[in-house]
């Protein structure tokens, strides 16, 4: 028999008992990184609770999305965007063909409307994200770093785990419409999590491939070196000219402190934002970055490129887990020229020999940038969207949208060689 907790974030459980359920877990299932997520996103947190005769054997962490969500927090911001239908990469595709797919897609979001819609947006010119959020409702989302997974104690056999897993999805189900979602949302879901994708489809979820997560391997080795020796010709010379044109450019490279730099590393990153479309805010960058350093001290890593003068001109920031490196963010001075190879080091190698110096066997580069990923030999996996109203005929749309969407992110994911390209 298991009881069920409705709570509102981590805090609410004890520390030694969230530590204990999870302590096979990464660090992006660790009470400190939950609490850095809670801090950043701006949704009502849900987290369902499972306890077996009082001792807390599952959760399920998720947040409601809400209209400023971040594109990777909102799952209808996310399959409605002309990036997951993947147009214009790969080989060369008929204008036609592509103008085709985005008339299926917005046909299958809005209905006999998107004949008079303009392409991508509701027939008053809002995008499709918001007609999806009128009629499903806001999305509970639940996820992670770069992974959907409902956590389970370790000790449980195959058949309690599955249990645990569907009573949770269960209660996320139940409780939804109760913290203002009209959905429930797994955007992140690896296609080996074989217990939670039967669980969803048990529970009436639809599923298709979203995006990917990417990462590098870094066990069995001892020493960076040793992994440099293991790597293809081609990819192993990347590796070394890349590091040796940071060498030669005269800039220092070496980490540093987090809550000592927050204020450089902000802007950095704010620059990084901006030059990929953003309109960040600074100081809030900052204030995060202060809340970051308090909540993970031990966890977080800082490479870092500098000048003569010691100014930060590129910089870097990663998690150290059990597990695995995470990456998080980058931020430059883009006005800097001499900068070769301090993105490379800052985002790739550095946490390659963080990990292999530290025993972990992956470093974890999230979702999407496929390409640089793939040339530094990283692993590409698919992430699949799973997601359930009570409305049938609603789901039954978004099923088709997610058959849609999943055909053309296979296709893609495909073009990325199980060990990388370069």
């Amino acid at each position: 028999m298991l009881d069920t907790e409705i709570l509102h974030t981590v805090e609410d459980i004890p520390s030694a008992e969230w530590n204990e359920l999870t302590r096979e877990e990464d660090i992006d299932s660790a009470r400190g990184f939950l609490r850095f997520r809670e801090y950043l996103e701006p949704g009502d947190g849900v987290l369902v609770a499972a306890r077996r005769a009082g001792r807390l054997v599952g959760a399920l962490r998720g947040v409601v999305a809400v209209p400023h969500s971040g594109l990777s927090s909102d799952p209808w911001k996310f399959v409605t965007s002309d990036a997951v239908l993947r147009l214009g990469e790969g080989p060369q595709e008929d204008p036609v063909s592509a103008a085709a797919l985005r008339g299926l897609r917005d046909e299958l979001v809005l209905g006999t409307a998107a004949r008079t819609a303009a392409p991508g947006t509701t027939g008053t010119g809002a995008p499709l994200w918001q007609a999806l959020t009128r009629q499903a409702g806001p999305c509970l989302v639940v996820r992670e770093f770069d992974r959907s997974e409902v956590l389970a104690d370790p000790g449980l056999d195959p058949a309690q785990r599955e249990l645990v897993v569907a009573h949770l999805v269960r209660q996320a189900q139940i409780s939804a419409a109760g913290h203002g979602a009209g959905a429930v949302a797994f955007p992140y879901v690896s296609p080996s999590d074989t217990v939670l994708r039967r669980v969803l489809a048990e529970c009436g979820f639809r599923g298709g491939a979203l995006t990917g997560a990417s990462w590098i391997r870094t066990g069995g080795f001892t020493t960076y070196e040793e992994y440099l020796e293991s790597l293809p010709s081609r990819r192993r010379r990347r590796y070394r000219q890349e590091e040796e044109q940071l060498r030669a450019s005269g800039l220092a490279a070496g980490e540093v402190g987090l809550r000592e730099n927050a204020g450089r590393i902000a802007v950095l990153e704010a620059n990084t934002l901006v030059k990929h479309g953003g309109k960040p805010d600074a100081e809030a960058i900052r204030q995060a970055r202060v809340a970051l350093a308090g909540m993970l001290p031990e966890a977080v890593r800082i490479p870092a490129v500098r000048r003569d003068d010691g100014e930060i001109i590129a910089c870097a920031m990663h998690l150290l887990g059990r597990k695995s490196v995470v990456f998080m963010t980058y931020g430059c001075d883009y006005s800097v020229e001499d900068r070769a190879g301090a993105y490379p080091w800052a985002a790739f190698y550095h946490p390659v020999r963080t990990a292999v110096e530290s025993g972990v066997p992956a470093v974890r580069l999230g979702l999407e940038g496929f390409e640089a990923k793939a040339r530094r030999g990283a692993v590409v996996e698919a992430r699949e969207l799973w997601v359930w109203t009570p409305d049938r005929g609603l789901r039954g749309r978004l099923g088709e949208l997610l058959d849609l969407v999943g055909g053309r992110n296979t296709a893609h994911l495909g073009r990325f060689a199980a060990h990388g390209t370069g």
